[in-house]
């Protein structure tokens, strides 16, 4: 029996960078024709057919810069060179500033099926200072457009954090978000990347961070206030509205199981090793105009590095880790391995061992990285 796998592809084009963004990206959308022939070519080079394609996604950049008769072209080579599982998942991330009716319908004929819709708030002095190409009302038409192409499953993007911002604020861009009764919410606490606009102002002082305390509040917020309204907060930074609502494909990531990833800077993990392409759209082509793979380094996972991101990514997720798994690649008594660790965590209230997995609390999400370093210590 074949095992199910996930494919994706980095569509690396924006209209505009956004001050926060570290993801691969160029605004050079002249090319876009040659980076869609270029990808097609990579998919012929490295299908294999031994396995069946159950979530296909779109991330970026910015996906929704790429014409319908564009996304149909890497559509049509995927169910070409692939076997494609009824059902699939196919996602594919929009901004708001980049859509109307007619391309929303587009997609919906073509074969999406779920859309990740980056709004990240409802306030336009916000968006304003994220760098975002759309103000409010683009973001209320997108939604209302998504629904009337006929999607029924929408997740948002919104993001918690900026400087000043109050719990009185965000729980206003909650509401409003929430009045859209999306299937799916993704809330990302903004971090200041190095190299991006808004981390040179944040150093140079012309920026000025949220506290630290205030950030946690802010998330502890957003996990009570979606889960009084019905949403389930299954990942750190991921809500559902029902179990099928999860994101399908990013489970994977979390979860370790396998995943094809396609375009410049994207990555793919065949379940003992990971393969990433050259960051850059004009190496990725010429790479692929010589028949050659784009690929820039290839990593064969360690023992130890295999033990480490099953609990940098099990951890993430309100599911947690599942012991006997994790027990089958160290070879040792988890419980033993870490008597340390969760002796410290159940101390504090920030997890606990239940039904074969070690969960965190919400709590303990707030320390997420101090207990993912004391795990590591230990490995």
């Amino acid at each position: 029996m074949l095992e199910n796998h996930g494919l994706y592809v980095h569509v690396p084009f924006c209209v505009k960078k956004c001050r926060y963004c570290d993801f691969y990206s160029t605004s050079d959308l002249a090319l876009k024709g040659d980076f869609v022939s270029a990808l097609v070519k990579e998919m012929r080079l490295r299908s294999l057919g031994d396995h069946v394609i159950d979530t296909i996604y779109f991330g970026g950049g910015t996906p929704s810069v790429l014409t319908a008769g564009e996304v149909e072209t890497i559509l049509s080579a995927i169910h070409d060179l692939e076997h494609i599982a009824a059902g699939v998942e196919v996602t594919m991330e929009m901004n708001p500033g980049t859509v109307d009716d007619a391309y929303l319908a587009d997609m919906h004929a073509l074969g999406v099926n779920r859309l990740n819709m980056g709004i990240q708030s409802f306030h336009d002095e916000k968006l304003k200072f994220l760098g975002r190409i759309h103000n409010a009302a683009d973001a209320v038409d997108a939604l209302k457009g998504a629904r009337r192409a006929g999607f029924e499953n929408i997740g948002l993007d919104l993001m918690f954090g900026v400087p000043n911002e109050t719990a009185d604020s965000w729980c206003r861009d909650m509401d409003t978000a929430l009045s859209f009764l999306p299937e799916h919410l993704s809330c990302y606490m903004l971090t200041y990347e190095p190299g991006t606009p808004l981390y040179n102002g944040f150093k140079t002082g012309r920026v000025t961070a949220l506290g630290e305390r205030a950030v946690a509040d802010l998330f502890v917020a957003t996990s009570h206030w979606a889960g009084m309204r019905g949403y389930d907060h299954y990942e750190v930074s991921n809500f559902a509205r029902t179990f099928s609502h999860r994101s399908r494909h990013n489970g994977k990531y979390w979860t370790g199981v396998p995943y094809k990833g396609f375009g410049p800077a994207a990555h793919s993990f065949d379940g003992t090793g990971r393969s990433w392409n050259y960051r850059d759209v004009h190496r990725y082509i010429h790479a692929l105009d010589n028949d050659r793979l784009p690929v820039m380094e290839k990593e064969l996972l360690t023992r130890e590095q295999v033990l480490m991101e099953r609990v940098m990514l099990g951890l993430r997720t309100f599911d947690g880790m599942d012991i006997r798994t994790f027990e089958k690649f160290s070879g040792q008594a988890f419980r033993e391995q870490f008597k340390t660790v969760l002796e410290w965590v159940k101390a504090r209230k920030w997890g606990d061992c239940r039904e074969g997995r070690f969960v965190l609390t919400l709590a303990g999400m707030l320390y997420l990285d101090t207990v993912v370093e004391w795990f590591v210590e230990e490995i």
